[in-house]
């Protein structure tokens, strides 16, 4: 079995490439099934079917699924409860009823955990000769990949837990065989080793990095690349998605293009040394569809079979490079008034601005640019923009190094501060605080049982899934809310920032299910200083739960591109923050082309997104039309804005669309 994964920043295009890939091996006569594992499903919309999480037929030979991960996960304990059950049961002082309240919570941001361990289920089944996985943005790919790691870690922790057990039932009831909870403790153990053979055998399984032609994108790549590289994998192909063909004289295609051929350089000398580098030109419609991905499929396969390790379909060289400080040229109408983001109502008196969507809309320039005019507008405003999302980009928008202190930025307003929230970091200071208090309570059950118990408990707090580190960052900022004016959030792309804001009710049901279990045996042992920290996470998380359902203090502002599959997504995120109770009052349609002038590409590109637009201005309720929210329109530039003088000239030129 031939595991290929396809990763990439958010919004680079890598459903499409991996719905194309599969399309291809197929028509080759390959079994073959494309497996979504992002949160945000998206692979549906590109293959325009309707796609569940057991695989449907799309073509001859080709399958596909948008995995989802907790009904997956409710799927394997049901199967592994009662002896997973036995092992907590056990190995605690808990009992039936605590364990079996414990196994009914949500286990927070399991999604990469569970997605590895469907991965391997399906690899088994013999359904398809190659698994082409669709993965979720680079964060939570990472994350994804290094999942054999955290298998093994709950394999040990459980063996620890059934340690004394197995002994009492080895030595004194002289019972030797095996019982299911070893038998689960062994196939946990044996999936992990499977799985990461799987993963380190380069014949098994690669990894095609896709990257769009800019700066931004490319740094993010480059990032993305060394650690997978580190970590043993083998990234065979860099892809370079979207890619501007040649054309007619046009002032922003023919800036777009220079800079485009500037950066292709830089990826064949970099990422792309020793590797393939494959080139997808950039189309004005959308490729959806078997027959549409088809020819990107094609494309890819020839390249592949040439094996040159130089791009295929590179376009010419013959402009001057235009450096990336040089004046923007935007796509501006002249005919439209602009608006600059300080002045809208959506924004104003917000406390929380968080802005978010899909991977590789814009969502961090835009948030940048927000926050850099909401700066200068008012000295005395205290502002915080910072990241959530595990693969930052703040530091690439403005040019200069971010951490996770709050810093302001060179040439920048003085009363702004950038940080790039280190999740695991927050996640540090917090269970140093849990981990002492379970000190106090495990002196409290007897000296002989607190070195033991105190290492037991360390190692299942090391096992806390991804997302629970990104609560507490949040968490962290939040209890500092009261230093600024106004914090701007720069989200995960859609799927981890909604898991993300649906975090609070998951860790406040799992605090006040831990503090029944103290209050059930305060006679057996002293609450303590855990119980001061279960109160202190329930009431946090609580504060931020009101904070966030506060449609005056906090807002998310939905970033999206006019197109087909991104505003797919972008209906169905909407959908989402408002059975969240979230306030929505405007999305950000980012990149327009708002003044096409006489370049053919251009008016045809325009014509497709006034489209998308006007769909997205109205949606249907009942039959009826609606309004719903400001539309904000920001105009494509070459190149990007980057730095804090862009980001504020940019900012400046936004149109508001309220009909």
């Amino acid at each position: 079995m031939r595991l290929v994964f396809f990763g990439g920043k958010g919004g680079v295009g890598k459903t499409t490439c991996a719905a194309a890939r599969a399309i291809a091996e197929a028509a080759r006569g390959r079994r073959v099934l494309v497996v979504s594992t992002d949160p945000a499903h998206s692979l549906g919309d590109a293959l325009r079917k309707k796609l569940t999480s057991r695989p449907t037929g799309v073509a001859r030979s080709l399958y596909a699924l948008e995995l989802d991960a907790r009904r997956a996960f409710a799927r394997w304990l049901r199967e592994h409860r009662r002896p997973l059950g036995d092992i907590l049961e056990q190995g605690t002082w808990l009992d039936r009823e605590d364990v079996e309240e414990l196994l009914d919570l949500s286990i927070p941001g399991i999604d990469e955990l569970v997605g590895l361990l469907e991965i391997t289920r399906l690899a088994r089944s013999g359904l398809a000769d190659l698994i082409v996985v669709d993965t979720a943005p680079t964060g939570h790919t990472l994350r994804l990949l290094a999942s054999p790691e955290t298998v093994g870690a709950v394999a040990g922790v459980l063996d620890a837990l059934h340690e004394e057990h197995r002994l009492i039932r080895d030595q004194l009831a002289r019972v030797g065989r095996p019982e299911a909870s070893d038998r689960l403790i062994e196939l946990l153990a044996e999936q992990a080793r499977e799985m990461a053979a799987q993963l380190h055998d380069p014949l098994r399984t690669t990894v095609h990095w896709v990257t769009l032609p800019e700066e931004l994108s490319v740094n993010e790549a480059s990032d993305a690349v060394s650690a997978l590289v580190r970590s043993g994998l083998d990234v065979d192909a860099i892809i370079v998605n979207r890619v501007l063909p040649d054309g007619g004289p046009c002032p922003l295609c023919d800036r777009r293009r220079s800079l485009e051929r500037a950066v292709m350089k830089q990826i064949v000398r970099g990422i792309g040394r020793g590797r393939e580098v494959r080139v997808v030109p950039a189309e004005v419609k959308e490729p959806t569809g078997v027959k549409g991905l088809a020819k990107i499929g094609r494309a890819l396969n020839r390249s592949r079979d040439r094996g040159s390790g130089r791009p295929s379909g590179r376009p010419s060289d013959g402009l001057k490079l235009v450096a990336y400080n040089s004046p923007l040229v935007l796509s501006l109408s002249k005919d439209e008034p602009p608006t600059a983001p300080e002045t809208l109502d959506a924004f104003k008196g917000a406390k929380l601005l968080f802005f978010g969507g899909k991977g590789g809309v814009g969502k961090t320039t835009v948030a940048a640019a927000a926050a850099v005019r909401f700066a200068l507008a008012n000295a005395r405003r205290r502002v915080l923009l910072m990241s959530t999302d595990p693969a930052h980009s703040l530091g690439d928008v403005f040019a200069a190094k971010v951490g996770d202190s709050p810093r302001p930025i060179a040439g920048g307003p003085r009363n702004l501060l950038v940080r790039e929230l280190d999740a695991a970091r927050a996640w540090a200071t917090r269970r140093a605080s849990v981990e002492a208090a379970v000190d106090d309570l495990a002196a409290a059950l007897g000296s002989g049982g607190v070195s033991r118990s105190r290492t037991r408990v360390s190692e299942l707090i090391d096992l806390a899934p991804p997302g629970v580190d990104e609560l507490f960052g949040v968490l962290s900022v939040f209890e500092a809310r009261h230093q600024y004016d106004v914090i701007v959030i720069d989200t995960a792309p859609t799927g981890h920032a909604l898991r993300l804001l649906a975090m609070p009710d998951v860790v406040r049901d799992w605090a006040q299910a831990l503090l029944r279990v103290l209050l059930k045996y305060r006679a057996l042992v002293r609450p303590g200083q855990l119980a001061a920290e279960l109160v202190d996470m329930s009431r946090s998380t609580r504060e931020l739960r009101v904070v966030l359902r506060n449609r005056h203090d906090s807002r998310f502002i939905v970033v999206t591109r006019p197109a087909e599959v991104p505003g797919a997504e972008t209906g169905r995120l909407l959908r989402r923050l408002r059975r969240l109770r979230l306030a929505v009052p405007a999305i950000v349609a980012n990149a327009l082309t708002l003044a096409p002038g006489r370049c053919p590409r251009c008016r045809a590109t325009a014509s497709a997104e006034r489209r998308h637009l006007r769909a997205l201005a109205l949606s249907e309720r009942g039959g009826r039309r609606v309004e719903g929210p400001v539309i904000i329109q920001t105009a494509l530039s070459a190149p990007p804005p980057r730095g804090v003088r862009a980001l504020e000239q940019w900012g400046a030129r936004w149109i508001v669309n309220e009909s």
